[in-house]
């Protein structure tokens, strides 16, 4: 919880105490992303100040679901005071959260370590029941950490063996239990991908690469194996989250410029395309995978529409816009799925709805 003016002064003096002491001494191994170097000239109590409202800020970011600001900002106050128990705590909830089982396990650890160090706590640092890594949630998730390798060896077995089908429930097992693993992730991707179960391969590679610490080797084959099954627009966020991260690399800079549009009047924006029509209905290339979620069904009114042809000037021959897109038909969502949606032909114009068209999303709440 947050913690009151008086708790803080008390925090602030036990720590003190602890430290005057020499109870603690280690060092915290994290880094600190853009955070300032420690100044040696900063006092041990404008130390604890910065740690305290670096703790208050990611603890508010967590009620709001900002992760990663979440992340730095607790990181912060443990960068500033090691030994900041609650820090520990939350920090551990929300890798949790994240699918992050083994840092998430570390720093629940530290908690108990930590408490258990402390023979006389004082009131500002009593931790709630609720606020508590027991013994039981610590070894759940140290349960799952486990049993995710479990089926990740086992996954592997079956591949070397050639039993596709079979490693990829195993893979998926591994996912499930440990969706924060960047190498299940990419495993069962890879597995996806040579089945050519494209859209279920990029869904998992999506996963990897919205990681803020992916590895640039696994982001380029992400970005690869997208580009490649066509849905670049599940890239082009993804390129644009880690800009600041990789775009000194020339082989990022080569991805980048895909999703560079020169003049907006001659590339047609769309969130999908129709895969195929019947009785009515149409079939989409894009589901909850992709976004969408069932509270969509028969609430979002679609446009299905046809690129409006290529202008250029008669005398240079050079592209100068496009003319107006063509309106093929206004649909209505009814069904979504994991990787396709359907929707109801509601109305068509000129020529008719026909596959590979494209589609733009109108929200009606």
């Amino acid at each position: 919880m947050h913690l009151n003016r008086l708790s803080k002064h008390l925090l602030k003096r036990f720590i003190l105490f602890i430290i005057g002491i020499n109870i603690f001494n280690f060092v915290f191994p994290t880094s600190l992303n853009g955070a300032q170097k420690k100044p040696d000239f900063i006092n041990t109590e404008e130390k604890l100040d910065r740690a305290l409202e670096a703790y208050e800020k990611g603890y508010k970011y967590y009620r709001y679901g900002e992760f990663e600001k979440s992340e730095d900002s607790l990181k912060e106050a443990l960068y500033f005071e090691p030994n900041l128990v609650k820090a520990h705590y939350w920090l551990g909830k929300l890798y949790r959260e994240m699918g992050r089982l083994d840092d998430a396990l570390f720093h629940w650890e530290e908690v108990d370590r930590l408490n258990k160090l402390i023979k006389f706590r004082r009131e500002a640092l009593k931790i709630q029941n609720n606020e508590y890594p027991d013994y039981s949630r610590r070894k759940k998730v140290d349960g799952f950490i486990k049993k995710a390798r479990e089926h990740y060896e086992q996954a592997m077995i079956l591949l070397d063996e050639g039993h596709w089908d079979g490693a990829e429930i195993e893979m998926d097992k591994a996912v499930s239990l440990y969706p924060g693993n960047p190498l299940y992730l990419i495993m069962l991707a890879r597995i996806y991908w040579d089945k050519k179960e494209y859209q279920a391969s990029v869904r998992f590679y999506k996963d990897l690469l919205f990681m803020r610490d992916v590895s640039f080797e696994h982001f380029k084959e992400g970005a690869d194996r997208m580009l490649k099954a066509n849905m670049d627009y599940v890239l082009a966020p993804l390129v644009t989250k880690h800009k600041k991260r990789f775009e000194n690399k020339p082989e990022y800079q080569e991805i980048a410029k895909l999703f560079i549009v020169e003049d907006t009047y001659l590339e047609p924006i769309a969130s999908a395309k129709v895969i195929k029509k019947l009785n009515g209905q149409v079939v989409l290339n894009i589901g909850m995978d992709n976004g969408l979620s069932l509270s969509d069904e028969f609430r979002m009114k679609l446009k299905a529409y046809r690129p409006g042809d290529i202008l250029k000037d008669p005398d240079s021959g050079k592209n100068i816009g496009r003319e107006p897109d063509k309106v093929m038909a206004n649909l209505l969502l009814t069904k979504v799925y994991k990787n396709t949606s359907w929707a109801l032909i509601q109305k068509e114009f000129s020529t008719g709805l026909k596959a590979g068209d494209l589609i733009e999303f109108q929200k009606t709440r």
